[in-house]
C-alpha cells in the first residue's frame, strides 16, 4: 500500500522514525556509512534530499522486497529501521516532536529502500523521494545507486 505525502524538507532533509522513537538525529550524520545520504540510528533516519522546501515522499509498504527499479532514480539506498511502535512517523528537522505524518507499517525491523528524483511531470519542479519498507532483518547500509564520494566514482557504474 502507497501514501503520497508532502514534507518541508529543511536543512535539505526529512526524517523517519518510529512513532514512539526520541532519537536525535542531528549527531547521525557524522558516524553514518553513507555520509552524504542518511543518517541512521536503530529507529529513526534522516534522509539528505539536497533541496529547501516542499518534497513529495511516497511511502510503499511492502510484504518482502519490492523489484529492483533503480534505474527510473537518480540516487537510491538501503538501510535497516526498528519499528516497535508499529507506525512511522515522516517529519521535518523543525517540526515539533509530534508533527508528521503517520504510516502504518509491521512491528520491528523493516528494510527501507529509499529513492530520490525530480520528475519532469512536476511544474513546480520538486524533489520526489520514494521509500519502500518491508520486514526484514537488520543489515548495513548500502548504496545501491548514485554518486560515491569517497571513491570519486557513480555506482554503479554506466553500461553504455
Amino acid at each position: 500500500m502507497a501514501t503520497e505525502l508532502t514534507v518541508f524538507s529543511d536543512y535539505r532533509q526529512i526524517h523517519l522514525l518510529d512513532s514512539g522513537s526520541s532519537t536525535e538525529l542531528g549527531d547521525q550524520w557524522l558516524d553514518s556509512a553513507l555520509l552524504d545520504y542518511l543518517a541512521l540510528a536503530d529507529d529513526a533516519i534522516g534522509i539528505c534530499t539536497g533541496v529547501n522546501g516542499d518534497v513529495i515522499v511516497t511511502i510503499d509498504v511492502t510484504d518482502a522486497t519490492p523489484a529492483d527499479d533503480k534505474d527510473a532514480f537518480d540516487t537510491v539506498t538501503e538501510c535497516s529501521l526498528r519499528a516497535d511502535s508499529g507506525a512511522l512517523r515522516l517529519t521535518s528537522p523543525t517540526y515539533g516532536e509530534d508533527d508528521g505524518d503517520l504510516v502504518t507499517v509491521p512491528r520491528g525491523w523493516l528494510r527501507l529502500r529509499v529513492s530520490l528524483t525530480r520528475s519532469p511531470d512536476d511544474p513546480a519542479d520538486r524533489q520526489h523521494v520514494r521509500i519502500q519498507c518491508w520486514p526484514a532483518e537488520p543489515t548495513g547500509a548500502v548504496m545501491v545507486k548514485g554518486w560515491n564520494p569517497e571513491t570519486g566514482t557513480f555506482h554503479p557504474e554506466p553500461t553504455n
